[in-house]
């Protein structure tokens, strides 16, 4: 028999590390595709009827109804907001049947099985405000676990503006689909002035509606207008137009992820999210 040259012994070694790894790639993508509470319920009705919270409180209940500090807040002020932080936390801890469907050829999403859902307003979502980022990591191409992003640019209508996919231009959303992903994150920047968030949703609105998809579009991009946008770099766009950066990492391009973990956002709300981890 031949004895295969040394050329092709390095190819075929390769060949095995590049399989192996996306292999490894593609199970680390699918594992936990949706976080649940592991902690048992708590008793909260006490700890809301405090006269104030501690960070502690805000950490409980952002571990036991998805709530941030922002939400909390915007309840614990209104009539019958604290009975509706309990019914955050009873679909907190709901678990409901999933299915994945195809985007396209290359991508899919997990959704929720609408005849299982919750349809109280409750299962929704908590208060948002313009300016608001929504998240998801329930997207992916190729098993990579991209996600999807839009803005919200008017909560009282429940208007968002997003880059969908290839073929598609940058367009206003319903945000009403953003209740049957089974990963949701809402985001808002931490101490913004509603002068400077009426300006980014105003800039989104005028300038990056319309934009074709692409998903390498870049950050760097001449003029105030991009030639091209994707969920991501739309987001990016709009913010950082008005001094603030939101990509963590500061590539070249900016996933959902980077803007994730970006220092300048709080979380709002998160449902399918482990609270401990960014993304």
């Amino acid at each position: 028999m031949k004895k295969l040259s040394t050329k092709m012994k390095i190819f075929i070694s390769l060949g095995t590390l590049f399989i192996n790894f996306y292999c490894f790639f593609i199970l680390a993508n699918n594992y936990n595709i949706v976080y649940y509470p592991t902690a048992s319920r708590a008793e909260l009705s006490q700890l809301l009827d405090r006269a104030s919270l501690t960070g502690t409180d805000y950490a409980q209940l952002l571990r036991q109804t998805g709530l941030g500090r922002p939400a909390v807040d915007d309840l614990i002020r209104q009539s019958g907001g604290k009975a509706e932080i309990i019914a955050f936390q009873q679909s907190y801890y709901t678990r409901n049947q999933l299915f994945t469907e195809k985007l396209n050829l290359f991508t899919s999403q997990e959704t929720l099985v609408i005849n299982n859902l919750d349809k109280s307003d409750n299962f929704g979502f908590a208060p948002l405000k313009n300016g608001d980022i929504l998240m998801t990591k329930s997207t992916q191409t190729l098993f990579w676990r991209h996600g999807h992003c839009g803005i919200v640019t008017d909560a009282e209508k429940g208007i968002t503006l997003e880059s969908l996919e290839p073929g598609t231009i940058s367009m206003k959303q319903d945000i009403s689909k953003w209740r049957y992903y089974p990963t949701l994150k809402v985001l808002r920047l931490k101490n913004a002035d509603e002068k400077v968030i009426e300006n980014i949703v105003k800039y989104s609105e005028n300038s990056l509606t319309g934009l074709k998809y692409s998903i390498f579009a870049s950050k760097y991009q001449c003029g105030i207008i991009p030639k091209s946008a994707n969920c991501s770099q739309l987001i990016w766009q709009a913010f950082n137009s008005y001094g603030y950066n939101l990509d963590s990492n500061r590539g070249i391009l900016v996933t959902p992820e980077d803007i994730a973990k970006s220092p300048l956002l709080e979380i709002v709300q998160i449902k399918g999210f482990d609270p401990e981890k960014s993304w």
